[in-house]
């Protein structure tokens, strides 16, 4: 049964080589280190750092370029993110560790797994990002994604881009633009978070676009032993379920699958950590007590 009163937490910042990391803690026990998705800011990840914050002593930080976490020194790349979690951990005293993503978090924690493989317990995944093919669009369309990406790498792009979306009269005609060729879910509020991004995280926005579209992780010779823990919506509308969770089979021998019934890949707003407990405390617990079959189904409502 879960914990009625959420867990306390707390924000800090944390210097490192890499970045000055603004982080927020909270729980104890085994440690979790949870890696952002794109736009993250601490606010939006308040409610589920608290639920894992039920079984685990939780680490979740802003994206270096996002929020208040200082940028990295020239571009931004995944293999930069796992070397951060890695220059992290070690300053937080973690010897082992357990590491959770979430839609481009998936990404980064496959790039962290793969760089720190031998240090991590459990990888939990949700609606992660794992490869470009699970993106559901033509070969063409994917193409027409890139060289649009591209295009808006150009420093004179990007910074006409940039007078746009913090323009009040011209946002909603960016925001169109991007939904129209990214194919972008209309729940996700572009049109509030658009006209606060900084231009330097535009640019590591740019960066992180690219990798989406490029992501491909080598397939090791013997499948990983690590427990995997995988929900996802089988009727993502940004990504491939069936696809996704082939590529996850590929790399882990153990992969506990949920299947969500969501018409979103984010929901409109960040789920409550009441929402949060209803829907996922059962599954997750079962994982964390590794008492759980290898295949779960949600018994969650299409229309939520």
């Amino acid at each position: 049964m879960y914990n009625h009163r959420p867990p306390n937490h707390t924000t800090r910042f944390v210097d490192l080589p890499l970045s000055r990391l603004h982080i927020m803690e909270a729980g104890e026990g085994e440690p979790l280190i949870i890696v952002p998705a794109t736009i993250s800011e601490l606010e939006n990840w308040r409610e589920l750092t608290k639920f894992m914050a039920q079984w685990f002593h939780v680490h979740f930080f802003e994206l270096p370029g996002h929020g208040e976490s200082s940028p990295f020194d020239g571009k931004f790349s995944s293999q930069k993110v796992a070397e951060l979690v890695e220059q992290l951990v070690d300053e937080l005293g973690f010897e082992r560790f357990n590491l959770m993503g979430f839609s481009f978090g998936g990404i980064l924690a496959m790039r962290t797994f793969k760089h720190l493989s031998r240090r991590i317990d459990r990888l939990i995944m949700i609606s992660p990002c794992v490869d470009h093919r699970a993106i559901p669009v033509s070969s063409f369309r994917l193409s027409l994604l890139y060289n649009f990406n591209r295009f808006l790498s150009v420093p004179n792009v990007q910074r006409r881009f940039n007078d746009l979306i913090h323009n009040e009269r011209t946002v909603h005609l960016a925001v169109k633009v991007l939904q129209t060729i990214g194919r972008l879910e209309r729940t996700i509020p572009l049109e509030k978070k658009l006209p606060k991004t900084p231009k330097s995280t535009l640019a590591v926005l740019n960066a992180q676009i690219n990798e989406i579209l490029t992501a491909d992780f080598d397939i090791e010779a013997g499948k990983s032993n690590t427990p995997c823990y995988f929900a996802m919506s089988i009727y993502d509308p940004i990504l491939s379920f069936d696809t996704t969770l082939n590529v996850l089979q590929k790399h882990f021998s153990n992969v506990n699958t949920v299947r969500l019934t969501y018409p979103f890949h984010q929901p409109p707003k960040p789920f409550t950590y009441d929402e949060l407990n209803r829907d996922f405390y059962e599954t997750v617990d079962a994982f964390i007590r590794k008492d759980v079959p290898a295949v779960l189904r949600g018994s969650y409502p299409p229309n939520q």
